[in-house]
């Protein structure tokens, strides 16, 4: 279900937000892969970080409108000179999660925020693992004891839903793939 972003803030939840995927994921379950397939577009190509904490969108949303509002930076002119230079800056929510801010490319949304790389309650994951896994996930697929079963579900999601390249291993050390969709999976099925 798409969520209402309030002006002037920019956030891609679908690629920035454990929970709200988790939530989106019930959804996608129930209608035609094509239409979650245009969801994970929103995802990108590139590396992601990745908030895997309890604040839901909206509080998140909230303080950061606070952040600003308390420091009379919610105009665009007033923003751009806190910001510039170095044209990003972090600030630090309740749940001591650290956000990046940048400059929006859209003049009415010109707070863009996103998860702070290696912050706490974040990771950095690749945009084709975290496709992939939800892929899995709206397809109910569960990870097998067998690596070769888990191997050709995720080469399965990856080549005939995204139109992604096989991948030619899944070890457990060493593999985004097989963490990641055991954080969704220790999340949905505990």
């Amino acid at each position: 279900m798409p969520i209402e972003i309030p002006v002037p803030i920019t956030f891609n939840p679908y690629k920035h937000h454990f929970r709200f995927l988790l939530n989106e994921l019930d959804v996608w379950r129930k209608q035609p892969m094509s239409e979650g397939n245009e969801s994970l577009l929103k995802i990108g190509k590139n590396l992601v970080d990745f908030y895997t904490g309890s604040l839901p969108v909206e509080t998140l949303v909230a303080e950061t409108l606070d952040y600003f509002r308390k420091r009379q930076l919610l105009s665009y002119d007033a923003f751009l000179e806190w910001l510039n230079p170095p044209h990003w800056k972090k600030i630090v929510l309740s749940d001591q999660s650290e956000w990046l801010i940048k400059q929006g490319d859209d003049p009415e949304r010109f707070i863009h925020i996103h998860p702070a790389k290696y912050s706490k309650h974040s990771i950095r994951v690749r945009a084709s693992t975290l496709k992939t896994v939800l892929a899995l996930e709206i397809l109910s697929v569960r990870q097998h004891p067998v690596a070769a079963k888990n191997l050709e579900a995720v080469n399965t999601a990856r080549m005939d839903l995204l139109g992604l390249s096989p991948i030619k291993s899944l070890h457990k050390s060493e593999s985004g793939i097989l963490r990641l969709w055991e954080l969704f999976q220790n999340r949905l099925y505990t």
